[in-house]
């Protein structure tokens, strides 16, 4: 599979054409041979003025160029070549690595910088970097452009519903949920010129009022229980006023932990057919027009009348239809009882309407929603057979999509949790019938989080879809596989001999993992945990099986990762010591078990405290002291740290008030964010609510956010730190450098100050570790950031810090973290020379 993709990769780069703008003759002549060599065209310029001519007549793909050559140099051309066509690769080769250089280049968006004399190889890995982003970007447009056109061409109104906020109640997504996206169909349907007139609405404001509770018992009744509704009949609100009659049909989305997400509806108005059933008699006006197939028989059902839709539809024109029975449509898929059924509530309450299959006039069967009605004379007696169809194939495709999104999982396009519990409940009572055995074998990715924090989440998808393919092609084809969400997943065995054919399984699985996963220019090589369960020894339901596998796997995760291990029942004593620590977090809130500890921060210049940091501890009255490295982890796996990183922030502004209010002098306290945290809509909100509660002034509070957090989704960082920094308070990158940050990026984040991961402080003197930080430090500087330096426990870590001008330290080398009252004692004493 991978060779394939580099293949079509080398051969994209074929397609391509290359502008390269190089004042040295040697050096142009001798890269333009390289590069004829990759590129299907390579045009040739000696100065940056006559590259900006050459790329203007030629409009390559991929444009390289010197820095400094007479005339127009290469960072002027680049900068305008991005004014006139930013998406244009650019990579810089240079022999001078002056900062304002790199500068300008990031500030210009160049792609890729690369030193002379120039290593080929590194040359020819940008050139296929360059090349994948320009066929990834060109996929991507046109994937994105063809659901939306299928999704706006649609002539079914389609919209979608979502529950505000963390709001989870499946109830509220069709009632109370704010409409998100719909097509023009709906708009249409509701009378609005654009889509955005309708998104500001909650759907309830679009529903007939009396249609309110029939809806909520349609959630509750059936979309809750099986994920969709039968299609039903409601009423909603046109923009001058008056009702709008379709036929709906409601499907629910859950996201991979399988929590409610948006409700999709699918609905067909159906006006027009209330008007013919309410007005037979003048339906003669509105019988060509309408845009469904309308079939007038007599009371022997002999056809006297088709309009074009039904020609158009079925294929048979009108002088074909006439005088022959609808029976010329029968698809051959209903049994009579069907039809039998139709006929006695046709003819026992004069109205019938369903989805039925019929059979154009080229053999082809499709789906249709029909409506027929009885026309009586005052005597009661039959004059008239009245049909109304629509085809609904559309409807029907969009439906079984959405139903698929329900059952499988999205990316990797396994069976989903919901799936998979179903598909296990089945092969239990095949097994149990034919008293055979299963395994389940639950899988774990190790240190996946690792990925996703350097590599960021479209790296992490790649590799889990690379997984899922592999552990597709392993499994045989009886077999039950499922992902259930983030780095899990699971395989079924169906009908084993036993455990020996489960230990071959398990080891087929782990070593189908072996071979390293290109991913964003890097070859990682992943490796799972197996926990395995096997009924019916280990369980006879879905829940115990999943939950002992969940334990073997944990135990294989302690017992050193890539491996796997069968369940024994002592191995839930290690889950339900984590269950019991999860109880107590649950605890500490109310028990009021949390506190705070302050580490200084100090200006290396003039060795005065600046700052300090808040650091969060718990002694668990159970429990005792528990670390932060045991208990944080699980406050983020469990959500608690919303609750408890809420509480930190106010209780440091507090605290901080409280000691400017005492006299103390006025420093900034930093307090950290998680990811969770980060990602709340009402961010701001909660900063300026802790604020206002303790009368702290915005400037003396700096928020602090990993490096992993930012880049997760960097337009979202952007806004985001944007509506911070509008509150007053200062912004900060935590961990810095054991990341992956984008630099171009990086000049666009609105903070304040870079903290070098103390682990890169750790290695100095180190010569890698000198390098690191002297580039982080001269990095921050030319950005216009502060920097500081934590984990500094040695006079000579300081020395190197102050010489190469790094602003700000914390550490044991000047104080560890201190209790309340010891940090009030160190700020009374406040005018220090440092350390």
């Amino acid at each position: 599979m991978n060779s394939h993709r580099d293949q079509d990769d080398q051969a994209h780069l074929r397609t391509l054409s290359v502008l390269y703008v190089e004042d040295e003759d040697e050096i142009r002549e001798e890269l333009a041979v390289f590069l004829r060599r990759r590129v299907a065209m390579v045009h040739l310029a000696a100065n940056g003025q006559a590259g900006l001519d050459a790329f203007t007549q030629y409009q390559p793909d991929l444009v390289i160029t010197d820095i400094r050559m007479p005339v127009m140099n290469g960072l002027e051309m680049a900068e305008r070549i991005r004014a006139v066509n930013p998406a244009t690769p650019i990579i810089i080769t240079t022999a001078f690595e002056e900062t304002s250089y790199f500068k300008k280049a990031i500030d210009i968006g160049v792609d890729k910088y690369v030193t002379k004399p120039l290593n080929l190889d590194i040359l020819a890995a940008a050139l296929d970097k360059c090349a994948r982003l320009i066929r990834a970007e060109a996929a991507l447009r046109e994937v994105d452009e063809r659901y939306r056109l299928l999704f706006q061409l649609s002539h079914i109104a389609i919209s979608v519903a979502a529950a505000d906020g963390a709001a989870q109640r499946p109830s509220v997504l069709m009632t109370d949920g704010h409409i998100v996206d719909c097509n023009t169909a709906f708009t249409d349907l509701l009378g609005y010129a654009r889509q955005d007139e309708v998104q500001s609405f909650r759907f309830s404001d679009l529903l007939v009022p009396e249609w309110l509770d029939p809806i909520n018992r349609l959630i509750r009744d059936e979309l809750l229980v099986r994920g969709f509704t039968s299609e039903c009949e409601v009423e909603l609100r046109h923009r001058d006023g008056h009702a709008v009659p379709v036929i709906a049909q409601l499907i629910l989305r859950r996201d991979a932990d399988g929590r409610a997400t948006e409700t999709w509806a699918v609905m067909r108005d159906i006006s027009e057919q209330r008007r013919a059933e309410h007005s037979l008699r003048l339906a003669a006006r509105v019988f060509e027009s309408s845009g469904e197939a309308i079939v007038i028989t007599d009371q022997d059902n002999s056809i006297l009348s088709v309009n074009r839709a039904f020609s158009k539809l079925t294929g048979y024109s009108q002088d074909e239809a006439i005088g022959q029975n609808p029976r010329l449509l029968k698809s051959g898929r209903h049994e009579p009882a069907f039809y039998q059924q139709m006929w006695d509530r046709l003819l026992g309450t004069g109205h019938w309407q369903g989805e039925i299959w019929n059979r154009r006039k080229t053999g082809e069967i499709y789906p249709e929603w029909l409506s027929i009605t009885v026309v009586r004379d005052t005597q009661g007696q039959v004059l008239n057979y009245i049909a109304i169809f629509s085809d609904i194939s559309e409807a029907k495709a969009a439906t079984q999509q959405i139903e698929f999104l329900a059952h499988y999982d999205h990316l990797t396009r396994l069976a989903n949790r919901r799936l998979l519990e179903q598909q296990v409940d089945y092969l239990i009572a095949l097994a149990a019938r034919n008293k055979k055995q299963l395994a389940l074998l639950f899988i774990d990715l190790d240190r996946f989080k690792v990925v996703n924090d350097s590599l960021g989440h479209a790296a992490g998808d790649l590799v889990l879809e690379t997984v899922a393919q592999r552990l597709r092609a392993t499994a045989r084809e009886v077999d039950c596989l499922a992902r259930l969400g983030g780095d899990e997943f699971v395989c079924v065995l169906h009908d084993v001999g036993g455990p020996p054919d489960v230990h071959a399984a398990a080891r087929r699985l782990i070593a189908v993992l072996d071979d390293p996963i290109p991913v964003a220019g890097h070859l990682l090589t992943v490796t799972a945990s197996i926990g395995i369960s096997l009924y019916p020894s280990d369980g006879v339901d879905y829940e115990t099986l999943l939950k002992n596998a969940d334990a073997a796997m944990y135990s294989a995760k302690k017992a050193g990762r890539d491996r796997f291990m069968f369940f024994a029942a002592s191995m839930n004593s290690g889950m339900a010591r984590e269950r019991e620590l999860e109880h107590a977090l649950r605890r500490a809130l109310k028990l009021n078990e949390f506190m705070l500890h302050y580490q200084p921060q100090v200006a290396i210049g003039s060795g005065r405290i600046i700052g300090m940091e808040a650091l969060l501890r718990w002694k668990c009255a159970e429990l005792g002291p528990v670390a932060p490295g045991t208990f944080i982890p699980l406050a983020e796996a469990t959500g608690l740290i919303i609750a408890i990183g809420e509480w930190a922030l106010h209780e440091a502004c507090r605290q901080n008030a409280q000691w400017q209010r005492q006299g103390l002098p006025a420093v900034v306290v930093a307090v950290n964010l998680s990811a969770l945290q980060f990602g709340q809509s009402n961010l701001p909100e909660i900063v300026r609510s802790a604020l206002q509660a303790s009368g702290l002034a915005a400037r003396w509070l700096e928020l602090e956010l990993t490096e992993s957090v930012i880049m997760q989704d960097a337009e979202y960082t952007i806004a985001s730190l944007h509506g911070l920094k509008e509150i007053g308070t200062s912004l900060a990158i935590d961990d810095f450098g054991t990341g992956y940050s984008s630099l171009s990026y990086l000049k666009r984040f609105a903070i304040d100050k870079l903290k070098i991961d103390q682990s890169f402080i750790h290695d100095i003197p180190d010569d890698d570790g000198d390098k690191i930080v002297t580039a982080i430090i001269g990095l921050a500087h030319a950005l216009n950031l502060k920097v500081i330096a934590e984990g500094v426990e040695t006079q000579e870590q300081l020395a190197f810090l102050r010489d190469r001008h790094c602003d700000e330290m914390q550490g044991y080398l000047y104080s560890k973290p201190l209790a309340v009252d010891a940090m009030a004692e160190l700020l009374r004493g406040a005018s220090l020379s440092g350390p």
